[in-house]
């Protein structure tokens, strides 16, 4: 993503899941009542104009830094959050992001094309932050994501923080979510609904699209409770303890260590950092592996791991030869309510392979798997699918080129993200065509669409010296 470009690394950069609302740790962010800036192009809570493209960086050749518009987000000027609130409703062809508002914030939803004003929230207040969160460094900056239940599209704007606390009351840790349609209009609307989640987190707080509601998870500190699931139109929540990680198919072999990823069908999707997942009593991964990956005669190991899931999907990289030196690797996309086999390629990326995730190993976060509008293609960092052909392109390293993480996927079949490399230096952006798995190298600086839309792509530059994040749309040629 555009944001951290100047420099914070791929594992940043693959990090800040900013349109699946899924917030990472916090920071400053300049907090509540900061404002929405004044000036040209700001929007505030009332709806006022947006300005036009900004920011000096050059695009992809793709999009048009003439046609499009931009929300600059002043009031997270200096932040060291990995997340921005912003978040696209593919369905509804929206963009929503948070402003900062007297007491609270106010979310914005803007048509992507137009930049015009769909509708706007009345101010919202946060829960006051966990003094001593068992979260380290917690997220205390508000985010939103898109989930959809019931086939319509909701906007969720969440807050890890403490509620009930006082003289009398210890209180306790929750994340807040505030729920809006989509597809709403006007201005100064109020939640449909608020609920709040009871956490025990110790890192990885993340909400997103669980596949029907949205999915609150995290990585539990004194309890036995991993997640839940919310039923954004009852406000009702089912946690997910222990015993929903369970995955009675590996044998007799214990698969441990395993987190919700996925929600709906018949249950929660579970991975297993011992190697395994799938949907406890309905499908596992074994049964749906990929031609020619090793399997262990004894039943002692569980081949596969997860590596990004959306509500749709699952990705996943397994090792072919046996455990050592020279195994191979090999990548699956997997239908997250089946299980079913949608697309496979051999891929050597053994530090994906090996951590479960090159972007944030030690968060507790799994990342988003970014798909195309369109449905046809995704990627997971090194690896990109075309669920058309059931095959894919890898861009890992083969000792001369160097491996590449992409972020985004087109309609068209480009794929856009960063080199893979570990200096801390200014990262390399890349275009590869998915039909030849042919990469290029972009002009130093660019900027790379995070989500494109329909005609449209959502772009974070950093504007103001590299210090304030801002909200970009820009048009497809």
């Amino acid at each position: 993503m555009g944001v951290a470009r100047p420099g914070a690394g791929v594992a940043v950069v693959l990090g800040l899941v900013l349109v699946a609302g899924c917030g990472g740790d916090g920071g400053s962010g300049g907090g509540p009542g900061g404002g929405s800036g004044g000036g040209k192009g700001t929007a505030g809570a009332s709806g006022g104009d947006v300005a036009g493209p900004v920011g000096e960086s050059p695009v992809p050749e793709a999009y048009d830094k003439a046609a499009g518009w931009s929300q600059p987000l002043e009031w997270m000027a200096g932040s060291t959050s990995p997340a921005m609130p912003v978040t696209v409703a593919p369905r509804a062809d929206t963009v929503a992001y948070l402003l900062g508002a007297s007491g609270g914030y106010t979310v914005e939803a803007r048509d992507a094309r137009s930049g015009d004003l769909r509708w706007s929230s009345r101010p919202w207040t946060p829960p006051p932050p966990v003094e001593e969160p068992s979260a380290e460094g917690g997220p205390v900056v508000p985010s939103v994501a898109t989930v959809v239940q019931d086939g319509r599209e909701y906007v969720v704007v969440w807050a890890y923080g403490m509620e009930g606390k006082d003289e009398l009351h210890d209180g306790k840790e929750v994340v807040r979510l505030a729920v809006f349609p989509a597809d709403g209009s006007g201005e100064g609307a109020a939640p449909a609904r608020q609920v709040s989640v009871p956490v025990d987190a110790s890192s990885g707080v993340q909400v997103r699209d669980g596949g029907d509601g949205a999915l609150v998870t995290w990585e539990p500190v004194g309890s036995d409770v991993y997640g839940a699931s919310v039923d954004l139109t009852t406000g009702k929540s089912t946690r997910f303890g222990y015993e929903d990680l369970e995955m009675p198919q590996c044998g007799p072999v214990s698969c441990i260590d395993g987190k919700v990823v996925g929600a709906g069908g018949d249950g929660p999707v579970v991975s297993m950092a011992s190697g395994g997942f799938g949907v406890p009593g309905s499908w596992f991964n074994e049964d749906f592996a990929p031609a020619g990956v090793w399997k262990d005669p004894y039943g002692d190991e569980i081949n596969g791991r997860v590596t990004a899931a959306s509500p749709a999907h699952v990705a996943a990289v397994w090792r072919v030869g046996e455990a050592g030196f020279d195994a191979d690797y090999a990548w699956s996309l997997h239908d997250a309510r089946t299980g079913e086999l949608r697309a496979q390629l051999d891929c050597d990326a053994e530090d994906v392979a090996e951590q479960g995730s090159a972007w944030e190993p030690a968060s507790g976060e799994t990342p988003e798997l970014s798909t195309s509008p369109n449905g046809r293609y995704a990627a997971a960092g090194p690896a990109a699918f075309d669920l058309k052909t059931g095959k894919g392109v890898c861009l890992a390293g083969d000792g001369d080129r160097k491996e590449m993480h992409l972020l985004s996927v087109t309609d068209d079949g480009k794929g856009y993200g960063y080199v893979a490399e570990e200096s801390e230096g200014p990262q390399t952006a890349v275009e590869v065509d998915l039909a030849t798995g042919t990469p290029e190298a972009l002009p130093p600086d660019t900027d790379v669409p995070f989500r494109p839309l329909r005609g449209t792509a959502l772009f974070v530059p950093l504007i103001g010296g590299g210090d304030t994040p801002a909200v970009q749309v820009l048009h497809h040629r």
